[in-house]
């Protein structure tokens, strides 16, 4: 059996009947219930896609079953006190103190206390020389250095990832040390521009990214009481990710000189506990199709459905004497 004739049976079987187009009358009616309809199924096309495309966050809490020794904290925050003056420490839950300060980038600034905002660097010829030999690790002077003011601390630190705090600090003020900050250069005012754990995911909100805390004396001390929440994150792509994310509290208090330690001081615990956070599509492309062939099918029969029942009862079932005007002009002519 050949191919044409196969086709020719299957004619026979055709649940899709046309209508002749001698048969078919268009009216202006009917062409701009077609635009109106079009316009409604790409809206509604566009609604389903959009659906299509959001990402559902579930969120699981476990017991923390991980055997990390080290942690990552990343830090970029600009203090009102010169370079030279500032030193940073860790000590950890098991009285281990370590000198983190050339661990980190010190680069002379400006303060600018109007915003919590990005730092932006300064255009004085001057000075643009000393941040760039400071960025670079160079040799800076000092004496520009303590002339700008402020100083952007700015890095990553591996730690034990175990309670500990992280002291921001003047020589000579709470460590030993050859130097002695002078009490007028004293001034904890501090822009942190992102402080976090760990790498980072979307979506990720750390709580002291932007913010700002002004120091009003010479001796106060600014503590941040912090709890760190292991945290796995898992994209839809099953890609995963082993960060960590936290909550915290800050306190502010000043005291006279020589009662405690002026500086910056974040005390994190890590909790016992971690949170899984994974990403699934809300529905497959499979679903999306179907819908879709739903909603345009489904709008297509029942727009038509209620066109007819309308137009039937405005002609009061009267057939229009137009639709076979063809075909009486055919009649004629035989």
């Amino acid at each position: 059996m050949s191919f044409r004739k196969l086709v020719e049976k299957a004619a026979a079987i055709d649940a899709f009947p046309k209508v002749e187009d001698d048969n078919q009358q268009r009216s202006e009616k009917g062409g701009l219930l077609t635009v109106l309809v079009a316009l409604c199924l790409f809206l509604l096309t566009m609604s389903e896609f959009s659906d299509y495309r959001k990402i559902q966050t579930n969120y699981k809490f476990l017991v923390d079953a991980s055997i990390d020794t080290k942690m990552q904290i990343n830090i970029d925050t600009t203090i009102a006190m010169p370079c030279p003056s500032l030193m940073v420490h860790v000590v950890d839950a098991t009285g281990q103190r370590t000198r983190l300060t050339d661990d980190l980038k010190l680069i002379p600034a400006e303060f600018s206390a109007r915003t919590a905002t990005k730092y932006r660097q300064v255009d004085d010829p001057k000075y643009i020389h000393e941040i760039i030999q400071a960025a670079s690790g160079k040799q800076y002077n000092h004496e520009i250095a303590n002339d700008m003011g402020a100083c952007r601390l700015y890095g990553s630190l591996n730690v034990n990832k175990v309670a500990s705090n992280l002291h921001i600090t003047s020589d000579g003020h709470g460590y030993a040390s050859s130097q002695h900050t002078s009490h007028d250069l004293l001034n904890f005012t501090h822009r942190i521009d992102e402080f976090s754990f760990g790498q980072l995911y979307p979506n990720l909100i750390n709580p002291l990214d932007n913010s700002i805390e002004i120091s009003e004396t010479h001796f106060e001390i600014f503590q941040y009481a912090i709890s760190v929440v292991p945290t796995t994150y898992v994209d839809r792509r099953n890609n995963i990710l082993l960060t960590n994310q936290y909550a915290v509290t800050d306190s502010h208090k000043r005291f006279k000189e020589g009662h405690t330690i002026p500086g910056i001081f974040f005390k994190y615990d890590i909790e016992p506990i971690s949170v899984q956070i994974s990403e699934t599509r809300q529905q497959s492309f499979l679903h999306f199709i179907v819908r879709l062939c739903g909603i345009i099918g489904g709008s297509a029969v029942t727009v038509g459905a209620i066109y007819r029942l309308v137009n039937f009862a405005l002609t009061g079932g009267r057939e229009d004497p137009k639709l076979y005007t063809a075909t009486h002009n055919m009649m004629r002519g035989v």
